[in-house]
């Protein structure tokens, strides 16, 4: 548990300073914790099949929580297209994220 608290320390200090690959690398290193402590009967084949289709495309990917979605990082648009698509054909709704920080826009407005 220990790692995981650190995991996020790290992925949100990576998110604030707009590190992208390094945030990729922590999300990618979150989902192998948990494959190495929950096992792959656990999770699922479903979520891993979700896992395994975004790093088709090189994406990072996490599971969000307890499992049935997968949250990526993809730095590449013209993959993010492709892999929409396969994930759609497979079956999955895909939601395209984009990030956004209340606090900066209250603070703006001051």
């Amino acid at each position: 548990m220990k790692r995981f608290a650190e995991l996020t320390d790290e992925a949100r200090a990576a998110f604030h300073t707009k590190d992208w690959p390094k945030l990729a690398q922590l999300m990618d290193e979150n989902f192998e914790l948990r494959r190495s402590i929950y096992t792959d009967d656990c999770l699922g084949p479903g979520n891993l099949k979700m896992v395994q289709l975004a790093r088709q495309f090189g994406s990072a990917v996490k599971l969000p929580g307890s499992g049935g979605a997968v949250v990526g990082l993809c730095m590449d648009p013209d993959r993010l297209v492709e892999m929409k698509r396969a994930f759609q054909e497979a079956g999955c709704v895909f939601c395209l994220i984009v990030p956004h920080r209340p606090s900066k826009s209250v603070e703006s407005s001051k």
